[in-house]
């Protein structure tokens, strides 16, 4: 068998990396744009769940990963400086996205994949020779694409704006501090991936955006003002760039993900808004599920249709709640009226159908003893 990769980001390379070694005789190459050492993010968040199913799916990879993986704390939750802390179960961990592809790069050579780097491919038909076609390019995916009719592609475009930025702290959890600025709301997204650098998320809605007149100021002049919003949080650092450019969340999804001997996986079938933090968890399920459907089944269309009918159900899940998480960030000034900074953490905690207050009180007791004591305080 012989299959083709678009895309050595995350879900292209591990996907090569477990069917070459699941799938016996198989020819794999990945075609990947960039250079080895190209990556325009800082890090990403592998959360308890995901890391469970990576060390199911193959033992060996995740101990490598596990090496480079920053545990992650507990979340905190910031509302105008005053900070509540989400005690329980630590919530997973973040990598370094460069390091991460280095290790499947890695992986990807000890089990012979063929990665060639600065692969452009701008006709899939170049492609189309392989009994398999793995659409795992992105966001802005050739192949979907090149085949979007076929894919029934779609998309919109959300009206909160953010930028990716790094910083330079030691920091120990994920946190997220809403500031209101402009006759708007801010929020910053950031936690540890290394022992002194954070990836640090900005967001801010339509309000903010025209109220602080950011769509008359330069990258530079933006990443200043917010600099300076949010300078107690740097504790009075830069913010790190690294093609940071402030734009409008662009959700994508298909109605089929396979078209004939073509499938897509991670961001190309799907775009997971990034606070849920899960894009990368949810591209790597896709690659250990695609692999998984095409070591029982013996042909192409059938391992395909197995594929979609075991993973679409999970991953849709997780999109529905993307969908309502980004849908309470577009509304994010309204909910920081709420009575208190616990209220608002609760609110925000139950922003998807996901989770309740009854999950939550079983889940962050300590916090939900806090969040009753402060309403005992408010009524005296």
């Amino acid at each position: 068998m012989k299959i083709n990769v678009l895309g050595g980001g995350p879900a292209g390379l591990y996907f090569a990396y477990l069917a070459r070694k699941r799938l016996g005789k198989v020819e794999i190459h990945v075609h990947e744009r960039n250079a080895p050492d190209a990556t325009f993010g800082f890090g990403v968040v592998l959360a308890g769940a995901g890391l469970a199913r990576l060390e199911k799916a193959d033992a060996e990879s995740f101990a490598r990963l596990r090496g480079i993986t920053k545990r992650l704390g507990n979340q905190e939750i910031i509302l105008d400086g005053q900070a509540v802390s989400i005690e329980g179960e630590e919530y997973g961990g973040a990598v370094e996205r460069l390091q991460l592809l280095k290790v499947l790069q890695e992986l990807c050579a000890e089990v012979g994949v063929q990665v060639t780097h600065h692969d452009g491919i701008s006709d899939v038909g170049a492609l189309e020779d392989a009994d398999l076609l793995v659409g795992a390019d992105g966001a802005n995916s050739t192949l979907r694409r090149t085949y979007a009719h076929a894919f029934g592609t779609h998309g919109s475009q959300l009206s909160n704006a953010f930028a990716w930025y790094g910083a330079e702290r030691v920091h120990d959890r994920p946190t997220l501090s809403f500031r209101k600025a402009g006759g708007g709301a801010f929020c910053a997204h950031y936690y540890p991936y290394t022992d002194r650098r954070c990836t640090f998320v900005m967001e801010c809605d339509r309000a903010a955006w025209e109220g602080c007149n950011f769509g008359e100021m330069t990258e530079e002049q933006r990443q200043a003002f917010v600099e300076e919003l949010y300078t107690e949080e740097l504790q009075g650092g830069p913010l790190i760039s690294n093609k940071s450019e402030w734009r409008n969340f662009q959700p994508v999804w298909n109605d089929h993900w396979t078209y004939g001997h073509r499938v897509l996986i991670g961001d190309a079938v799907r775009r997971a808004h990034f606070s849920i933090g899960s894009g990368t968890r949810i591209a790597m399920e896709d690659s250990i599920a695609l692999v998984k459907a095409l070591a029982v089944k013996g042909d192409i269309s059938t391992a395909l249709t197995t594929y979609v009918a075991t993973r679409k159900p999970a991953a849709d899940k997780l999109i529905g709640a993307a969908q309502e998480s980004y849908s309470w960030y577009e509304e994010m000034g309204r909910h920081m009226q709420a009575d208190s900074p616990h209220a608002f953490a609760l609110d925000y905690l139950t922003r998807t159908s996901r989770v309740d207050t009854r999950r939550v009180a079983s889940d962050y007791p300590a916090f939900m003893k806090a969040l009753a004591a402060e309403r005992v305080r408010m009524t005296q």
